[in-house]
């Protein structure tokens, strides 16, 4: 057995574990562990010392792990650690903030990519890796539902609940996969390189990371949503496939109608207006029912989708006047009396049981987040992010990479408004599937070079990235530098 493995099983075991208390055993497993998964070279090697507390009364907070080499041997500590705290029936693998404080990891747990790589290891295992939504934050408690369901540690609970941002309970062997993740984080994120077969390993996960940094977003949950809420919007940045999202749900449910959204939208347009038609006499003005009326009708009869492609490029407050009353899917049906009535609809509109409508929105146009604030309560809003899976089942190893490079760009240095500019995979698909395979690298690459690349430019010459304006310039470079090599 491994010594990893060997040292999980001991974990599983919690307070029962044979070698509780012995400390210069549990000292001679640790450091074969560190053998056998990282980089011998000696000043990785010295970049850490042990701390390991292991006893076997129930009132004292046991535990053992790797903390930076700057602190002292024993007593309160800087910065962050891998450590666990065997319970009964179990043990609670950690990573944790010195009680001293941040010391030198400060940079680690202020940088966005921190929290992301370990949210994305939560998706992948399901949940059962909990990670605080503030790395910096010392002072709230890890929630008492959780401590409930993880292996009883009162004394560590009390000493240490504050201080510990990621945990994972350790009950079997079973567990191995987990507790793996989250230490070769930890020495992937102090720069500590793997070595062997773990670096093998870990290189996939690194992949697999990258593919769970943002979550997916499921046709099937979206048409649940849409048909329990009734008006959802798709939002996300450019090239996600919003659009064919809303086309997709729109045809699943049968019935649709299609519109777009642009600064020239109006009333009378979406809801009702009186339009000039030319008669013998000069002119005369009709009655016209709008996009909103015309799919209410369509109704009537069969479950209906008003699909609404770029919401947020017009006016909504003017788009919509008073009908905004009527998107409440919760409440008894509501009234609006119209300003005009067209020839054969009611002077009252009522939004009928069968209506339901999908918008979509781009968040990177920062231009209209106050509408955000005028329908968020009425709408469900659907997250709709790049995916790497799309990218990699076309089958092009160039655009994958780049695809990769990109999202961890963005997800390691980019604040959350940035986060919202990433570019989605449709940049890196092939325009042109219908056409020759053989030829599918070159359209790919013509793309990056004529749609990706001055999007990005001008994001950097809008100053629009923030923090993460060198790290995106940095990858732009680097696109721009792998497109010319295969020119």
């Amino acid at each position: 057995m491994s010594a990893f493995k060997e040292l999980v099983g001991g974990m599983a075991q919690g307070r029962d574990w044979q070698l509780m208390g012995e400390t210069a055993a549990v000292r001679e497993l640790l450091e074969r562990v560190y053998n056998e998964r990282y980089h011998s070279a000696k000043h990785y090697a010295a970049a850490y010392q042990l701390r390991i507390n292991l006893q076997i009364k129930d009132d004292a907070a046991s535990y053992a792990g790797w903390i930076a080499a700057e602190n002292p041997s024993s007593g309160p500590y800087q910065g962050t650690s891998f450590a666990w705290f065997p319970g009964n029936q179990g043990s609670l693998a950690v990573l944790v903030i010195g009680t001293n404080g941040f010391g030198g990891d400060s940079h680690i747990l202020g940088r966005p990519g921190h929290r992301r790589r370990l949210k994305a290891l939560s998706r992948l295992h399901r949940g059962t890796i909990w990670v605080k939504p503030d790395l910096l934050d010392i002072a709230t408690d890890v929630p008492s539902a959780l401590w409930e369901a993880w292996p009883d540690i009162p004394a560590a609970r009390k000493a240490y609940s504050r201080v510990i941002y990621a945990a994972t309970p350790v009950r079997s062997l079973a567990d191995a996969e987990r507790v793996a993740d989250v230490l070769d984080l930890f020495f992937d994120e102090h720069n500590t390189p793997l070595t062997g077969k773990p670096n093998e390993r870990w290189q996939q996960r690194t992949q697999a990371i990258a593919g769970a940094i943002f979550p997916p977003t499921d046709e099937d949950t979206a048409l649940k949503l849409l048909r329990e809420r009734r008006f959802i919007i798709l939002e996300g940045p450019p090239g996600t496939g919003k659009t064919r999202l809303a086309w997709r749900l729109a045809d699943r449910v049968g019935s649709a109608t299609r519109i777009q959204f642009h600064p020239a939208r109006t009333y009378e347009d979406f809801v009702v207006g009186l339009f000039p038609r030319p008669v013998d006499t000069g002119l005369a003005f009709e009655v016209r029912p709008g996009d909103l009326l015309a799919a209410n009708r369509a109704a009537a009869d069969q479950e209906h989708v008003l699909v609404i492609d770029e919401i947020n490029r017009a006016d909504l407050g003017r788009v919509l006047g008073e009908a905004i009353l009527l998107f409440e899917s919760g409440e008894a049906q509501r009234a609006v009396r119209l300003p005009h009535t067209p020839d054969g609809y009611a002077p009252l509109l009522t939004l009928h049981p069968n209506l339901r409508v999908v918008a979509t929105r781009n968040t990177a146009d920062r231009s209209i987040a106050r509408m955000d604030l005028a329908i968020r309560r009425r709408f469900a809003f659907v997250e709709v992010w790049p995916q790497l899976h799309v990218v990699e089942q076309q089958g092009v190893e160039f655009a994958s990479r780049l695809f990769a490079d990109m999202v961890w760009t963005f997800a390691e240095y980019a604040d959350e408004d940035t986060l919202r500019l990433i570019p989605g995979h449709a940049y890196f698909l092939d325009p042109r599937p219908d056409l020759p395979q053989a030829d599918r690298p070159g359209r790919v690459a013509s793309r990056l070079r004529l749609e990706l690349l001055p999007l990005l430019r001008d994001y950097l010459d809008e100053r629009l990235c923030g923090g993460a304006t060198e790290a995106i310039a940095g990858f732009a470079d680097r696109l721009e530098a792998g497109l010319l090599e295969r020119s």
